[in-house]
């Protein structure tokens, strides 16, 4: 696997961020935090190179292209960088189940503190339910891009054929 392979999904899924999707209103936060738990997910893959800053410069990019305050999703992605890269990540004794339970606390926590941190820039309170909503559908999705990413990395998702067969050549 390449060194960019991570690094060139997250942008691709960046860019797609950007496209005009026709998604209503309460839909708004589900793509961008895609790309926050593509970059959780990468930095929990063990073997994958996805440094922390590569990750906070795709969510600059990914508020650049959005039109937002920068430095939010840039600090979604840091944050989310450096939790998924916590000791006994994927492979190495956490299995999915609990990976997927880091994802609901830290994607709950991105939630209430991306609500306060949008309600102090703007100096009011935001509606706090597309970001809710992201937030669910993200925790649905969890599978599904895990999986995904493991499959880009190992060009297919269970383990690698000579794992399963060791005796044969």
């Amino acid at each position: 696997m390449t060194k960019l392979l991570p690094a060139l999904s997250v942008l691709f899924a960046v860019i797609a961020t950007a496209v005009p999707w026709g998604l209503p209103a309460d839909a708004t936060f589900i793509l961008p935090l895609v790309v926050v738990m593509m970059v959780f997910c990468w930095r929990a893959i063990p073997g994958t190179a996805l440094p922390p800053l590569g990750a906070a410069g795709l969510g600059l990019l990914a508020d650049l292209m959005s039109g937002g305050p920068l430095g939010y999703w840039a600090l979604m992605c840091l944050i989310a960088a450096t939790v998924g890269d916590r000791p006994g990540s994927l492979g190495q004794g956490r299995d999915f189940g609990a990976l997927w339970l880091i994802w609901i606390a830290l994607v709950s926590a991105l939630g209430v503190f991306g609500w306060l941190l949008a309600s102090a820039y703007y100096f009011r309170w935001i509606d706090w339910w597309p970001i809710a909503f992201g937030a669910v559908a993200t925790v649905v999705l969890f599978p599904v891009v895990l999986y995904g990413l493991l499959w880009i990395r190992n060009g297919r998702i269970g383990p690698a054929r000579n794992v399963i067969f060791r005796g044969s050549s």
